[in-house]
């Protein structure tokens, strides 16, 4: 048996001010794709041969340019064109979250979905793998055979999930078995920071998902949180059902609306993570805190949810601050001019620079007389991805500030480890993130999450979203159906 596969994964924020183009991208093709699936064996195992077309990671960022998202379409079609009479299935990653300029129907992954049937027709079985921060709609029932998202938010559970489906599709395959999802829409659009999943009410929406699929011809349930910082009439949040049979439809869409109804019932209950407040409240805090390293999260420049890191809001506030002998680091500010300048600089050169490219308010340049503390490169927090960018930290008192030419959040200790940096030097740091990440959660003896202004604003009821679907909570709040 033969398998097709591809990945191609973008969150698309629509208020960031920088369009993705294909340089946006990590792509691989061929061995290198098959080595990135993190299912390779389990269809070896099975002796299925994995075809690979292409895997493009775009991260997070803005919307997609339609040129980038034509290649990498093209990639995945031309492939489906020239295998199609030897497939005897499809293994997809779609992250479920990307919106592409001038493309009809504004979203890449049903779109995608769409000219693969034309091509195979809809007989063929096709698994797709999401990620919860993506959009699903009803045209999915139709369009995939199995839907599976992750539950776990951060994503610890991502490749077991895209394990899972793989196994899913495989048992499908050998024994012949023909079967569509289910859907159920709930009207619920908010940010991950007020859906983590180990706090209500997604914990238990969690709960209500593994109790669903020990149900007696249920293959798979997942909870789509949906995507906020997009304007689109796919954002939602949405419940996704595949029956072991397509004769148990009628039940799981029973089991869908009972989710579905169980999420929109605590719909109040969705709050900030952690310690949440507004940008002065959280600054004190980091200062005040007997201890340390704090980590303050600059939630409204978030580059895992498609800001670029521009913004120099924070750092303006810790250089205007007394910060009582204490020392504090901001990892990082995106700025690709400052930072090939400074690339041409010796550490423990002194330095007169101005460190923000001023596209808004938010990243308005800040003038610096500094030292070049430390040079290095910039890591993906994803396993395998490196030296990705160029990071210079500079040292303006108590203040270091790493400048990068490449937007990646800093979460992980190995990317600090990269530009040179260690977490143990500071008491205070900033980093561009909404929740912390499991490893920085660890080492960190207190954090706080700055409301901070920028494209991934969390106050998402404050959006004028002008194509969502109406009503949508928290946009709307006097409404009590769910459909």
């Amino acid at each position: 048996m033969k398998v097709l596969t591809c990945s191609f994964t973008h969150e698309s924020n629509m208020f960031t001010p920088e369009l993705s183009g294909l340089d946006s991208f990590e792509i691989f093709y061929g061995e290198e794709m098959l080595d990135k699936s993190f299912v390779r064996d389990i269809f070896e195992e099975e002796g299925i041969e994995l075809i690979p077309t292409i895997y493009a990671y775009g991260g997070a960022r803005g919307y997609v340019r339609r040129e980038a998202f034509d290649y990498i379409a093209k990639c995945i079609l031309d492939g489906v064109r020239a295998h199609k009479d030897e497939l005897d299935g499809m293994y997809l990653f779609l992250h479920g979250a990307s919106h592409v300029v001038d493309l009809p129907g504004d979203s890449g992954e049903p779109y995608l979905l769409e000219e693969i049937r034309k091509i195979v027709g809809w007989d063929m079985p096709i698994a797709v793998a999401m990620d919860p921060h993506g959009n699903v709609n009803p045209r999915y029932t139709q369009l995939a055979n199995i839907v599976r998202c992750y539950r776990e938010s951060p994503h610890t559970d991502s490749t077991a999930t895209k394990r899972h489906v793989a196994r899913l599709l495989i048992d499908m395959l050998k024994n012949k078995k023909q079967t569509h999802p289910v859907y159920a829409r709930v009207p619920i659009l908010v940010g991950g920071e007020r859906c983590v999943s180990f706090e209500e009410p997604l914990c238990l929406i969690n709960k209500k998902l593994d109790e669903a699929e020990k149900i007696p011809g249920i293959l798979s349930a997942s909870y789509h949180v949906g995507f906020a910082w997009a304007d689109s009439p796919m954002c939602c949040a949405g419940v996704m059902v595949v029956p072991e049979e397509e004769s148990g439809r009628e039940a799981a869409q029973k089991v869908a609306d009972e989710l579905a109804d169980f999420a929109f019932s605590k719909r109040f209950d969705f709050h900030f993570t952690g310690n949440a407040m507004e940008m002065e409240k959280a600054m004190d805090e980091a200062i005040a805190y007997p201890d340390g390293p704090v980590f303050l999260s600059d939630a409204g420049d978030n580059t895992t949810a498609g800001a670029l890191g521009l913004n120099t809001v924070v750092l303006r506030q810790l250089l205007s601050r007394d910060l009582k002998g204490k020392r504090a680091l901001v990892a990082t500010v995106y700025d690709r001019k400052t930072c090939v300048e400074l690339l041409k600089l010796k550490e423990g050169s002194g330095v007169e620079c101005s460190v923000g490219e001023g596209v808004d308010e938010n990243s308005a340049p800040v003038p610096l007389k500094a030292v070049v503390k430390a040079k290095g490169k910039v890591h993906s927090y994803m396993a395998g991805v490196d030296n990705i960018g160029d990071v210079v930290t500079l040292s303006a008192g108590n203040v270091d500030v790493a400048v990068a030419n490449n937007c990646r959040s800093f979460a992980t200790l190995h990317q600090f480890e990269g530009a040179g940096l260690r977490v143990e030097d500071y008491d205070v740091i900033v980093v561009k993130q909404g929740y912390l990440f499991p490893e920085l959660k660890k080492v960190a003896v207190y954090s706080v999450m700055s409301l901070t202004p920028g494209p991934t604003d969390q106050l998402t009821e404050n959006f004028d979203y002008k194509t969502i679907h109406r009503p949508m909570f928290p946009v709307d709040r006097d409404f009590t159906s769910r459909v």
